[in-house]
């Protein structure tokens, strides 16, 4: 197959991401990758879908820095996106806010894609839905904390007031843990500035404090609207905040680890996996705190590269097996 690949910007892809390792995976498989990004695509006046892209041939031996420096070796050449098989939609939207119409208006141009025939994954209708925190309102009562969505700063204190322990504010479009905050219902006397600064850059979610967060969060991989599991072993890994900390994001000095799910997070899992395939997320990473799924990441979810080292199993592979099917239906 010929896959594209939309990620932020090609020269941001790194080693260590998962996005490099599913793009090696796919070039060990005999697919070319058609890399590009979200200020690289064209209409052109006569209708076509184009994008100016770095092109990488398919490689036996290819390893994800291999990969990198293919791209950094490359000349951006233009490629007809409907000479493509698939396009793989690995970007990171809250990691690029100054640019968020270029994200919003590629996602258009995809959908445009989508329409002539050519399988876009996740679907472009389905990152809409589940671009933002507001998504896992629409899950389960039992899967997830009590939570609460509002611009209002009088409803947000309120929540925090009334709580019968903890709670987390966070905004509602976000990523890497930042402007996280964990406070206390009796009262912190910066809480109306925490509420401030979370409403400048919109909405903001207040959400119980789960018990279990200082052991950390799991992460839980999901494919085809069912954990990721290979060999009996599910992509799991779990994520433990540093010392003195609550945010267990790998960004903000967290640590990996391996993870062994509960059957109440498999259990979970499988209902919201379901949830996502209806919506057109066929890859997603549900983080879990305790029992409860505290965010679904279904634009670039990562973590593949410790469960791989974790369990000695190949999830890379196994995830685009799925996707070629995928295609091939």
């Amino acid at each position: 197959m010929k896959i594209g690949l939309l990620v932020n910007r090609p020269a941001e892809v790194h080693a260590l991401q998962t996005t490099a390792l599913l793009g090696a995976a796919a070039l060990r498989r005999g697919h070319g990758l058609a890399v590009f990004g979200v200020a690289d695509l064209t209409v052109s006046p006569d209708e076509a879908l184009l994008a100016r892209a770095l092109s990488v041939a398919p490689d036996a031996a290819a390893s994800e820095a291999r990969l990198v420096d293919a791209l950094a070796a490359g000349t951006p050449a233009t490629v007809d996106l409907q000479g493509l098989d698939l396009v793989l939609v690995r970007t990171s939207p809250g990691r690029d806010t100054a640019r968020q119409a270029l994200h919003d208006t590629a996602l258009d141009i995809l959908r445009l894609a989508d329409r002539r025939g050519v399988a876009v994954l996740n679907t472009p209708d389905g990152l809409a839905r589940a671009a933002t925190k507001l998504f896992t309102v629409e899950l389960p009562a039992d899967t997830r904390p009590r939570t609460l969505v509002s611009a209002r700063p009088a409803e947000l204190l309120a929540f925090v007031a009334a709580a019968p322990g903890p709670v987390v504010l966070k905004p509602l479009v976000g990523t890497q843990g930042r402007d996280v905050f964990r406070v206390e219902p009796a009262g912190d006397p910066n809480l109306a500035q925490i509420v401030e600064v979370l409403l400048r850059s919109g909405y903001a979610v207040a959400q119980d404090y789960l018990p279990e967060a200082p052991d950390g969060d799991v992460r839980v991989m999901v494919l085809g609207g069912a954990p990721l599991r290979v060999g009996g072993h599910v992509a799991a890994v779990r994520r433990a905040p540093a010392p003195g900390a609550f945010r267990s994001n790998v960004a903000l000095g967290g640590k990996a680890h391996p993870a062994r799910p509960t059957a109440a997070m498999l259990d979970a899992a499988t209902r919201i996996g379901a949830i996502l395939l209806r919506e057109g997320i066929e890859l997603a990473g549900l983080d879990f705190i305790g029992d409860r799924v505290v965010e679904a990441n279904v634009f670039s979810p990562g973590g593949l590269h410790d469960a791989e080292a974790f369990f000695g199993v190949d999830y890379s592979a196994a995830i685009w097996e799925h996707l070629e099917q995928r295609v091939a239906s």
